[in-house]
């Protein structure tokens, strides 16, 4: 089939605006423009749930959104089919309505229909939009179309329409308060509908608003004449009559805007100020857009705070400039009206910043200052339309809470790479992100893989799976491939060492739960960070560990007898490399030799041999690094033992690390006595990491 062009006004794929988010607030007053249309979608219930769908103290919902716009709403139809899931999703509006004030006729999506509510996370849900074509009849005339991108109405009514069918939502619900009375335990949220306040409860809270039209401070004295363009249909009609009428802003949103007022027969004279440099166009390369995927997430997560915020600032043609489809729009509109001696004015200004707006004779003056030349020009208009983008903020009702969550320096929801909010992992975040997940946050396509987490996290379990690795390039590291053991078709490895047998397998994140939680969740492993860890927390990081290409760990048994854990890494996706020139060929090594009431003397030098058998099984493998706690002497004299040269300190986030490398070909029986010596005496500590 031949490609077909998208329509003239594609929405934005990534952004703070309306395309990507869910922008309406959930505990908003005021009713949309449209709202009569809600009755037959979502009309309100007669009745208040009653206290089995809102929980109990004793018997608390499993998960609670607050706000239902795509990404609650994608959230509760992937909970819906979980049995082991009650869930209540609330929202202040009387229904769904995705920004109808920028639905226009033949606006489409900048993302392909794939970025629905589910299908990154489940393509055989029946909340998909292939789905909703079937049911309502649209399916063949979508696959004649021959494009991946639906109209900007046909996703609303899509939502519409999963919004009808998915349970636990209830609409007209206004969320006034979140409190934990005892500080831990389940999360009691307070909301009026009707008049009438009801307490919710569930385990884990879920931040599903959005966030908020944005409007220059510079024009707050001019409100009458000030029209944020998330409003822009409902007040088009005024608008269009005006004279005179100013657009501000450089994204997507202005420029469908500029180009509606333009196609209007008889409307008014347009400028359209930005302050941006020029009206570019949104970078919407392949590889670009491989920045809105896990890889990228989990570099940009590990950037300072500041270098993050400074990251976002230098990349709006990312996700806030303009599609080249619109652009050609608006020119070629341009064109034809550049020799129509009755057509009104129209001035596009760029690098040019709104200084100050009043009221004068009726009308409103706006000041400007060209950025570049530093001149100072004053227009005049009737009415403004601010294109200026959204704020994000954290609910003022999660205020009684504020000191039981993660919040950053700058006083931000600081959400962790799995979206939980607070310390103990109960709250999450489906939006207000961009600071902690850049472009991934707003993004449609990645709304199911975060709900994904969100569930996995709420149910102990995987109920759907996610991809980590998805990218061609690489970000922050210079990839090398992971280590891959020579092991048998079993997936185990056995070898010899000092005279005894062992055989290294793979870790089973739910089978060794229990094994591992006796090990790692004493005092004496501190060093792998899950002291105090419940089985399933532990089980959840091996799950983690073992989807990943940059980890692998395993248990070394001697005789069907569990004696030690093995991790080996990816030195150049992992800490050190911050801090470390890590080399091609390097391998990263941490062990843990379990404690038993019968010490069998030379096992943590046997099974540091065996670990390192394992790793030369692979040729890539070249060196391998450990980097120890530099004050933990017994286990440098093991190191030593083992064949490891200490080569320098680092500063690491939890210690002082000795690297330590050893280099195929060397190894335990390349040293004299004494370190043999040194390394017995050292056999108590039994811990390398």
């Amino acid at each position: 089939m031949t490609p077909r062009t998208t329509a003239s006004h594609p929405d934005r794929r990534h952004g703070t605006g309306p395309a990507h988010d869910d922008s309406r607030p959930a505990d908003q007053e005021s009713t949309p423009p449209n709202a009569a249309s809600f009755a037959s979608a979502a009309p309100l219930p007669p009745h208040a749930p009653d206290a089995a769908q809102r929980g109990t103290p004793d018997n608390p919902l499993d998960l609670l959104c607050v706000g239902v716009g795509p990404f609650g709403l994608g959230l509760a139809c992937l909970a819906d089919p979980l049995p082991d899931v009650r869930a209540a999703f609330l929202d202040a509006a009387p229904g769904f309505d995705w920004h109808p004030g920028l639905l226009f006729d033949d606006a489409t999506l900048q993302v392909p229909f794939l970025a629905d509510l589910v299908t990154m996370a489940d393509p055989t849900s029946r909340f998909s939009f292939l789905q909703w074509l079937k049911e309502t009849g649209e399916l063949y005339p979508f696959y004649v179309r021959e494009s991946f991108f639906p109209l900007r109405r046909d996703y609303n009514a899509y939502c519409r329409w999963a919004a009808k069918r998915v349970g636990g939502v209830h609409w007209g619900h206004r969320v006034t308060e979140v409190t934990r009375p005892a500080g831990e335990g389940p999360w009691r949220v307070t909301a009026r509908t009707r008049g009438v306040e009801h307490s919710w409860w569930a385990r884990h809270l879920v931040v599903g608003t959005g966030t908020a039209p944005r409007t220059p401070g510079e024009l707050s004295g001019v409100p009458e004449a000030t029209v944020h363009a998330s409003e822009y249909l409902s007040r088009r009609e005024t608008l269009v009559s005006e004279e005179h009428v100013t657009v501000i802003g450089s994204g997507q949103s202005a420029a469908e805007v500029f180009l509606d007022l333009l196609h209007t027969p008889g409307g008014p004279a347009v400028d359209w100020f930005t302050r941006s440099p020029r009206f570019y166009p949104m970078e919407y390369s392949k590889l670009s857009l491989e920045l809105t995927s896990p890889d990228y997430l989990d570099h940009f997560r590990s950037l300072p705070e500041a270098e993050r915020d400074r990251l976002n600032a230098s990349q709006p043609q990312l996700h806030r400039g303009i599609s080249d489809a619109t652009i050609d729009a608006i020119h070629e509109a341009l064109y034809v009206r550049r020799n129509d001696p009755d057509a009104p004015p129209v001035r596009l200004v760029a690098a040019t910043e709104l200084v100050d707006a009043w009221h004068e004779s009726g009308r409103t003056v706006l000041r400007w200052r060209n950025s570049e030349n530093h001149h100072v020009r004053e227009t005049v208009t009737d009415a403004v339309v601010a294109a200026t983008g959204y704020r994000s903020a954290a609910p003022d009702w999660l205020a009684p809470v504020r000191d039981q969550l993660s919040l950053d320096a700058s006083g931000r929801l600081s959400p962790d790479r799995y979206h939980r909010a607070s310390p103990d992992g109960t709250v999450h975040v489906l939006n207000h992100g961009e600071h902690t997940h850049a472009l991934t946050a707003p993004d449609l396509g990645m709304g199911p893989l975060r709900n994904a987490h969100v569930l996995a996290h709420v149910t102990g379990r995987t109920p759907y799976i996610t991809e980590d690795h998805t990218t061609f390039q690489s970000f922050g590291h210079v990839p090398q491939r992971h280590v891959a053991p020579a092991v048998g078709p079993d997936g185990t490895f056995e070898t010899r060492a000092l005279g005894r047998a062992f055989t290294l397998r793979p870790v089973d994140p739910d089978g060794d739960a229990a094994l591992l939680h006796a090990w790692l969740s004493s005092p004496r492993a501190h060093a792998w960070g899950l002291v105090g860890a419940d089985e399933q927390t532990i089980s959840r990081e091996y799950h983690r560990m073992t989807a990943a290409d940059a980890e692998d760990a395993w248990i070394v048994s001697e005789h069907d007898r569990p004696l030690a854990l093995l991790e080996t890494y990816d030195p150049a996706r992992s800490p050190l490399a911050a801090v470390w020139p890590v080399r091609d060929g390097d391998a990263g090594l941490h062990l843990f030799v379990a404690p038993t009431s019968r010490p069998v003397p030379g096992t943590t030098r046997a099974v540091m041999a065996a670990a390192l058998n394992l790793l030369w099984s692979d040729p890539a493998v070249q060196r391998v690094l450990v980097e120890p706690d530099a004050r933990n002497e017994r286990i440098r004299a093991i190191n030593r033992w083992a064949g490891f040269r200490e080569v320098g300190e680092c500063h690491l986030a939890e210690k002082t690390a000795c690297v330590s490398v050893v280099v195929r070909g060397e190894g335990p029986q390349d040293h004299v006595r004494t370190a043999d010596t040194e390394a017995s005496v050292a056999e108590r500590a039994e811990v390398t990491r």
